[in-house]
């Protein structure tokens, strides 16, 4: 049997090692890739062909070194092109960059491999001289051999090349695509993809893509073929235009009997480019689900600045909630926008049914009756009247935005696309940013300042700790009400004319050189 009481750490370094080492910090092993193919590796493998059934796991690779539960620490080089197939392991396996080091796989592939994690590594062809035009990384589960799932890859750069082309020949010539999943359970965290075709392609159940970069791409940022799955908190920008491929941020399709139900994508940034004078620059959909049904979707908190009308799309759509969502045109007065949101029949003519759509922006909506408490958004001057400083993409609420406060509360998510609660105003706002009041901070746990009753009807009592200080009444979206200075320690004061909603009080003491910020609800 394996032991997994004591996890050993492994050293693998291409430039000082040598295969014949023990593997120690002082006399490491020489390429991840020569530790495989020296069977280093003590796992489990499937009995073959692969039967669910009468599956056994046989022990593989007995009394090898590295067995479950340890982790490789890989140092700077190249460790060559990476292939497992049946590594069945007990518990994790991490490979692992180690320190600041720089290693860096030609490619990675795993087929019927369970309980693995690599972290921190890069991968690419680019440094071994040549471009494969392949999946960088690939998941797969296999009918003979068997399935893959519990592999995580985190904090990785996986890339085709460093800098992007410039000619649409050496896109099509060069490029690889980033991850390919063909399995189930599988976690991609915090990695970055640059200069790819397909950014992630998760074709199984149970996948979280969270908190990615997909920076330059040529074909589909991601792509999502699976049930409960979770695209998170991912970026996507800067398409490039090399072929007739209809380019999307994220897609999706339910082809070949594929069932692509209960899945979330949340919180997501799809930016069709950031510069508009970006070498190969066409145009992107943004979430385009064309061929459903899809049942209960959940698409909420999302930027899409995208120059066509597939912002957000559902062809086919069964108890999905499309929310909070801000999904615009970065030039609605050019072909082919703007971008809509769409909930539309399956292309057989089925029906959709029983969705919500509500609390988005967007250019324009056409969701069959689904609607509920939208706003449409279709000029350069609404843009600049809503919107941080929308040319460069920041699309947070100004104060004066009519977006503050209007969402309804009953379909509104809990937190807006920053994580922020959305519980700050009256109710909470429209699109994917909840507006934040500026600096705004609540802690009168620690503060010298009571501050009562709150909610409050007519009168309102400060109480500070100190003789003189200035008081400051701003509305929700942080237009002055009143200033005054007080001499005395307390004061109350008469809050009839604010009229009934949320308000915040300014208490800047002046001996202590602070500042107490407190909301405050006005009520009938």
């Amino acid at each position: 049997m394996v032991n997994t009481l004591l996890a050993n750490h492994f050293f693998i370094d291409p430039i000082n090692g040598d295969i014949n080492n023990d593997g120690s910090i002082k006399h490491p092993w020489s390429t991840f890739e020569e530790v495989i193919a020296n069977n280093y590796i003590e796992s489990y493998t499937n009995t073959l062909p692969y039967n669910e059934s009468t599956n056994k796991l046989i022990i593989k690779n007995e009394n090898a070194p590295v067995h479950a539960g340890d982790t490789l620490y890989l140092l700077t080089g190249l460790h060559g092109d990476i292939k497992l197939v049946n590594y069945n392991n007990i518990k994790n396996i991490v490979v692992m960059s180690y320190n600041s080091q720089y290693p860096v796989l030609k490619r990675l592939h795993l087929v019927a491999c369970k309980n693995w994690a690599f972290s921190g590594l890069s991968i690419s062809s680019e440094p071994y001289g040549y471009y494969i035009t392949d999946r960088l990384v690939y998941l797969e589960s296999h009918g003979w051999q068997g399935p893959s799932s519990n592999i995580d890859i985190v904090d990785c750069n996986i890339y085709s090349a460093v800098e992007p082309w410039t000619k649409a020949e050496d896109w099509r010539e060069k490029v690889s695509d980033g991850i390919h999943i063909r399995c189930d359970s599988i976690n991609i965290v915090n990695n970055t993809l640059r200069n790819i075709n397909f950014g992630i392609r998760a074709a199984g159940d149970h996948i979280n893509a969270i908190n990615n970069e997909i920076v330059n791409f040529s074909a589909d940022g991601m792509r999502l073929q699976g049930s409960y799955n979770l695209f998170e908190a991912n970026l996507i920008k800067n398409c490039y235009k090399i072929d007739e491929n209809h380019d999307d941020g994220i897609q999706s399709f339910t082809t070949n009997g594929v069932v692509v139900d209960n899945n979330i994508i949340r919180s997501n940034i799809i930016i069709n480019y950031e510069d508009e004078n970006q070498a190969l620059l066409g145009d992107l959909q943004g979430i385009g689900c064309f061929d459903g049904i899809y049942h209960n979707w959940v698409i909420e908190n999302n930027l899409i600045i995208v120059n066509h009308w597939h912002g957000i799309t559902l062809l086919g759509a069964d108890s999905c909630v499309i929310v909070n969502n801000t999904v615009l045109d970065p030039s609605p007065d050019k072909t082919p926008g703007g971008s809509w949101i769409m909930i539309d029949n399956h292309k057989d003519g089925r029906p959709s049914t029983n969705c919500v759509v509500a609390n988005n922006v967007a250019n324009s909506f056409n969701a069959k009756g689904f609607e509920i408490n939208n706003v449409v958004l279709n000029s350069y001057k609404e843009y600049a009247d809503n919107f941080v400083e929308y040319a460069n993409n920041n699309f947070h609420l100004k104060k004066e935005s009519i977006l503050i406060d209007k969402a309804d509360p009953k379909y509104a998510p809990e937190k807006d696309i920053d994580n922020t609660n959305r519980n700050i105003g009256i109710a909470p706002d429209i699109g994917a940013y909840e507006y934040v009041f500026p600096d705004f901070t609540d802690t009168p746990e620690k503060s010298k300042v009571s501050i009562y009753p709150n909610p409050a009807k007519d009168y309102v009592t400060i109480e500070n700790e100190n003789a003189g200080f200035t008081l400051t009444i701003f509305d929700s979206i942080g237009n002055r009400i009143l200033s005054k200075n007080i001499k005395s320690k307390s004061i109350s004061f008469n809050i009839k004319h604010l009229g009934v909603g949320l308000y915040y009080i300014e208490i800047s003491n002046r001996k202590e050189n602070s500042i107490f910020i407190k909301k405050i609800v006005v009520i009938e």
